[in-house]
């Protein structure tokens, strides 16, 4: 009786056991595959080759297996070097989602599936244990539900990665010959397009090429990549801080290759170059540090605000600054080698201060100066306010043609509604157009007294903004006065200026003016007119 009770307690733990791990299609002993083809090349892809005899390989190899086809994938061009390919991706996902209900994957031959190696035999081993899914090559079959089989899987695994790898060495040897001969084999960079004439590769410079030159020549002036930027998309060309870095670094645009598979060597290409080699090394050079002054490279320095905005009148190139730590001063210097430019960055300072008090206004002269300044804005723009008074009458005019149409049509029932509707719209017509010519000659300054405060206002206190200002603010006064930088002229220790801005310039003339002139002569209103442009003043705006 003791053993009966030890038998039946045995019985009824038992049902407590951990049952096998592998998942078993919903219905024993049906099949039910996905079939997973792919090619190697986009040549293949295009052709069609294997594709095909793969699918009718596989196909076969079903019918004859008693397979359920559920699904197709691939059908394609992926590479095998990851396993993170699209049609791939979807497969697995689609055996993931149709758990217990598919129990094989078909393929022509194991590397069709992956050459990843271990990776394949970890993603194989997971959807067998997993999934109850295994993975079948018709030309190469395994029973991969005994061990022998798992490693024979295992092994056309490896190989196919040994394979892929040797094929790599020789694409990667394939390659670095073509680039010690001086012929690009990878995607070209930007301003570059690839063409083929009777399979004869070409590397051409396409538009954006050419607009690019034009970047490579500003950069050489001294322009700042912020401008040029600007310059940049303002022709179409969309461009980025980090990107155009890049692209004045990289020495394939002045003809050269430089490739990680030519172990630090440089060669002479067989494209076309966009810029000369000199002035890929001057933009380069601008772009380096300057030599034996201890200074990493800082975009803005407050202590050297006139960096790159003035330029050295003997060799035409912008200066730049260093610190001489030793002494704790700062200095400017023209970036051509040999041409010994050095100026203390206070003498510097001190200079342009007196440049800015040329366009300064003295406090005596703020009043009669806007007084005349206003006469001088209505004689520069007198055709424009003649042109605005009478587009303004026209409109009047046809306004008052309308509303006397309303009236005989509406009121008095003088037309028809055909006719009426024809003469209306032709006014309605007339209207507009005049409306836009009268936008268009009201671009002028709309409220000259706020523009000429605020010109007279900055004029008046012009070298205290600058010189309680930080690199920012200094830098846009700097611009905003002339907006083509100054020039150093060593002969004779002084600034040149290129260009003025109009209503600045108008206001350093205005103060020349002999007092005669200041109270009311005409011969300066005159003589001063060509100094602003015609279009108007336009109001300064830090």
């Amino acid at each position: 009786m003791r053993k009966t009770n030890v038998m039946d307690n045995f019985y009824a733990l038992s049902k407590f056991g951990k049952a096998q791990r592998r998942k078993q299609a919903a219905r024993p002993g049906i099949k039910n595959a996905v079939v997973y083809t792919r090619v190697s090349s986009k040549e293949q892809a295009d052709k069609n080759l294997s594709l095909e005899s793969q699918r009718n390989a596989i196909e076969e190899y079903a019918s004859r297996n008693s397979f359920l086809i559920a699904e197709f994938f691939g059908g394609t061009y992926e590479s095998a070097k990851t396993d993170g390919r699209k049609e791939f991706l979807r497969m697995l996902n689609y055996v993931k989602k149709s758990k217990g209900k598919i129990t094989h994957i078909l393929v022509y031959i194991l590397d069709r599936f992956s050459r990843t190696g271990g990776g394949a035999i970890q993603l194989a081993e997971d959807l067998r244990e997993k999934y109850g899914v295994d993975i079948i090559a018709v030309t190469q079959p395994a029973d991969t539900s005994n061990a022998g089989g798992v490693l024979q899987q295992s092994m056309q695994f490896i190989f196919s990665k040994y394979d892929n790898d040797l094929r790599r060495l020789r694409a990667i040897k394939g390659m670095s010959d073509k680039l010690a001969k001086g012929i690009w084999v990878t995607k070209v960079p930007m301003g570059y397009d690839i063409i083929w004439t009777n399979d004869v590769k070409q590397i051409v410079i396409n538009e954006i090429g050419k607009k690019l030159r034009r970047a490579f020549q500003w950069k050489a002036g001294g322009m700042k990549n912020e401008e040029i930027i600007l310059r940049l998309r303002a022709l179409g060309v969309p461009m980025y801080k980090q990107q155009l870095t890049k692209i004045f670094k990289n020495p394939f645009y002045c003809g050269l290759i430089a490739h990680g598979l030519l172990d630090g060597q440089v060669i002479e290409a067989k494209h076309e170059p966009l810029i000369s080699k000199s002035l890929f090394l001057k933009i380069n050079e601008i772009n380096m540090k300057s030599a034996g002054h201890g200074v990493a490279h800082k975009k803005e320095v407050d202590e050297i605000p006139l960096k790159v905005f003035v330029m050295c009148s003997e060799c035409n190139t912008p200066f730049t600054g260093y610190e001489v730590k030793a002494k704790g001063l700062w200095y400017y210097k023209c970036r051509t080698n040999g041409c010994r430019c050095n100026k203390s960055a206070k003498e510097f300072h001190g200079m342009f201060l007196q440049l800015l008090s040329q366009y300064s206004i003295r406090p005596q002269l703020i009043d009669p100066i806007m007084a005349k300044m206003r006469l001088l804005w209505k004689e520069i723009n007198k055709d424009a306010i003649a042109n605005e008074a009478g587009l303004k009458k026209q409109i009047s005019e046809v306004e008052k043609k309308m509303e006397n149409l309303e009236e005989g049509y509406y009121v008095n029932r003088e037309m028809s509604r055909e006719l009426f509707d024809r003469f209306y719209s032709k006014l309605n017509q007339e209207r507009m157009e005049l409306a836009k010519q009268l936008s268009k000659s009201g671009e002028t300054i709309s409220n000259p007294e706020v523009a000429i405060g605020k010109a007279v206002e900055l004029s008046s206190e012009l070298a205290t903004v600058w010189d309680s200002g930080g690199f920012r603010d200094k830098e846009k006064l700097q611009k905003l006065l002339f907006p083509e930088g100054i020039v150093f002229d060593r002969k004779i220790g002084a600034f040149r200026t290129t260009k003025v801005n109009s209503i600045f310039q108008l206001i350093a003339s205005l103060q020349s003016i002999p007092e005669h002139e200041k109270r009311g002569q005409t011969d300066a209103l005159h003589r001063l007119s060509p100094l602003a442009e015609r279009e108007g003043f336009e109001p300064p705006d830090l």
